[in-house]
């Protein structure tokens, strides 16, 4: 029974994104840091000419003083996240001690508001989550606590639980986007672009660990390595968009019928390879003579009503050692001579 798959069925993973860096965040603190130093010189220059009391002055020359000695620091090989911890710890003092002083009830206000802000900015989403919960529950015990009228309690505490909820929930939405987008940064280094499999980066590892694993254990671990039969005839004749869509067919039908203990990556254009654990050579052939007959029912229908057809060609080798080179080199030699033997073909090198 011949399994047919539409060409526009076939898309392309994509994962353009750009990762937040320890070099990016540096950049950013760069800037946030002088920012908030001359904030802090206007609230001390404010709270001079007012005639209020020298502690809130003092409090805003020393919070200029710090934010400019960490955008010094910034620029050394210092860690940017220990100056930052620095930034948002003195951050929260700061707040809490200002709800002790009539004069600077507001500033602390504004300033507990900027807390989730801060911490989704720069840490981990569970670091930031609990960290911004903690404080706000202290910020709202806070910020009540010097109202004696039950009736002004009750507004207050609505109207900053709404405040620093929203806070909270638009600093979460923006990290998780962010966290989202460097995860599939990350994803990219480790998986080809083209059939969301493994690459090259990401299956040599996964090979160390499992030939590790059963050679720490005395079991077998096999490896095929796979290729298209006549790709760049499809591309001359089909074009190259023809040639990407065959290759992910080709990625789909060994995906569903590879197993999960299977470990698949695509190396290069048109060579795939099959990392099979606990699986001695028969049980390799086994698969390669199975995955040989599936490919070849399957069949890619392109916009202009053509159907291509393809088959593959295989190379079977124990792994034996605990270096991807040259397992690799003996899977390849014998690829090379199931090509010569003609297309379609199964070669093992035990």
């Amino acid at each position: 029974m011949t399994t047919l798959i539409k060409s526009h069925q076939l898309q392309p993973t994509n994962f353009a994104y750009i990762e937040l860096s320890e070099n990016t965040l540096k950049k950013q603190l760069a800037l946030l840091f002088p920012f908030s130093g001359a904030i802090c010189a206007v609230i001390a220059f404010t709270y001079f000419v007012s005639n209020a009391e020298y502690y809130f002055t003092f409090v805003g020359v020393v919070g200029m003083l710090l934010c400019y000695a960490l955008a010094i620091l910034n620029r050394s090989a210092i860690s940017s996240k220990v100056l930052f911890w620095i930034f948002l710890v003195a951050t929260t003092l700061v707040c809490a001690s200002g709800f002790y002083f009539d004069g600077a009830r507001h500033i602390s206000n504004t300033i507990g508001l900027t807390i989730p802000l801060l911490c989704f900015f720069a840490l981990r989403i569970k670091t930031a989550g609990w960290y911004s919960l903690i404080f706000g529950f202290i910020y709202i015990v806070l910020s009540i606590s010097e109202i004696t009228n039950k009736h002004l309690q009750i507004s207050s505490a609505l109207q900053n639980i709404c405040a620093y909820s929203i806070i909270f929930v638009m600093a979460f939405l923006l990290s998780r986007h962010r966290y989202d987008a460097i995860k599939q940064v990350k994803r990219t280094t480790t998986h080809d672009y083209l059939t969301g499999l493994l690459n090259r980066e990401g299956f040599v590892p996964l090979y160390l660990t499992e030939s590790s694993r059963c050679q720490r254990y005395r079991r077998d671990i096999s490896m095929l390595l796979l290729d298209i039969d006549n790709l760049r005839e499809i591309n001359d004749r089909f074009g190259l968009d023809a040639g990407d869509k065959t290759i992910m067919m080709l990625a789909k039908c060994l995906n569903e019928h590879c197993g999960d203990k299977a470990k698949i990556a695509r190396l290069s254009c048109q060579e795939f390879c099959i990392l099979l654990p606990d699986a001695d050579i028969q049980k390799a052939e086994f698969m390669a003579i199975q995955l040989r007959n599936e490919v070849a029912k399957w069949s890619l229908e392109l916009e202009t009503g053509h159907r291509i057809n393809i088959t593959i060609s295989v190379g079977i080798t124990a792994v034996e050692y605990q270096d991807f080179r040259y397992d690799y080199i003996k899977a390849e030699s014998a690829l090379m001579r199931a090509k010569r033997w003609g297309y379609n073909q199964i070669a093992t090198n035990e």
